[in-house]
């Protein structure tokens, strides 16, 4: 990694310049650029979304660097024995939460932003704001949750973590109903400490995807999203499927590193399956959806590629989609 940060500090003059607009949001989006504009421009332009481009040979030692983190083993891998682990980092941010008197901004994940260079259309972009990647999750929540969530009374948030996303739902639906759900207490403590704190209809409920709670009662207009938690299950997300097939929620959103959608014929891409491998995330999830959809079980609404992430892969791919009654 230190070849990387070198690389990045020296001067070039070859990098092209780009920056996240409107225009690059709905590229990222599948959308128009009116339906951005309506739904987050003025937060788009809150931000510095500028980067470079980094030319080939810097792009070849970000690649370097990436498979040497790969190939050293230095990533956990995910599955159920990581348990304690999101105990006490979500425990992290609720002493934090708490001892700053409840400043929202302790909930951000510590995993977001991490990194000088971030992915962006299958190339490597160095950004010139170090809150590149939480600018822009601020960004795409926003735009996702204000296309989807809107018709839905409840919310139900699987693998809550840290309750940022509670936190800004709340912000734009203070009406509706929110639950937060997890399989760590630390973070169910976040989510209740959060309703308490906002004066709000938000509590939180331990869950655990490898077991899920069949006695969860799912009213009717109901929505259930996972954001970025869904990828620690690997393999195992059949119990989950089952769970939701039998509760018959209104709509499903899943944002998560869908390791179907890369291009394995792309460089970028391919060192980005490598690393989903090698960390054990969500597999075979789409291609199960896709086979449900096929026996007339759910309906797929969209399906959508986010070519946007950090050094080592996309995380904000989403999938909406449908119980068929």
């Amino acid at each position: 990694m230190s070849n990387l940060n070198e690389t990045l500090n020296s001067s070039n003059d070859k990098s092209t310049q780009g920056m996240l607009n409107a225009a690059a949001f709905a590229g990222l989006f599948g959308t128009t650029i009116s339906d951005v504009v309506s739904k987050c421009g003025d937060l788009i332009e809150s931000f510095d979304f500028q980067y470079e481009v980094l030319p080939k040979e810097e792009q070849d030692v970000v690649m370097a660097s990436v498979i040497e983190a790969i190939e050293d083993g230095i990533f956990k891998v995910s599955g159920k024995v990581r348990k304690t682990d999101w105990e006490n980092g979500w425990q992290e941010n609720l002493d934090a939460f708490i001892a700053s008197g409840c400043d929202i901004s302790t909930l951000a994940p510590k995993y977001i932003s991490k990194y000088p260079v971030s992915r962006l259309f299958s190339r490597y972009v160095k950004p010139r704001d170090t809150q590149f990647e939480l600018n822009f999750y601020t960004v795409y929540r926003q735009y996702l949750f204000s296309t989807y969530l809107k018709p839905f009374k409840n919310i139900f948030e699987f693998g809550c973590g840290t309750g940022y996303n509670l936190a800004i739902l709340n912000s734009l639906f203070p009406e509706k109903r929110l639950l937060g759900l997890d399989w760590a207490e630390s973070s169910v403590k976040i989510a209740n400490s959060l309703g308490a704190h906002l004066n709000a209809p938000l509590s939180g409920r331990q869950f655990d995807y490898f077991n899920p709670d069949f006695s969860l009662v799912i009213p009717e207009s109901s929505v259930l999203i996972t954001l970025n938690s869904l990828e620690q299950i690997g393999a195992d997300h059949t119990e989950f499927l089952n769970f939701i097939i039998d509760k018959k929620p209104a709509l499903c959103i899943n944002a998560e590193p869908f390791v179907e959608m890369y291009d394995e014929l792309n460089q970028v891409d391919a060192l980005a399956i490598l690393y989903h491998n090698k960390r054990n995330y969500l597999s075979g999830y789409y291609d199960s959806l896709k086979k449900l959809e096929s026996e007339c079980k759910i309906v797929i609404d969209k399906a959508q590629r986010i070519p946007f992430g950090n050094l080592y892969h996309e995380g904000y791919s989403y999938i909406v989609w449908r119980v068929i009654a």
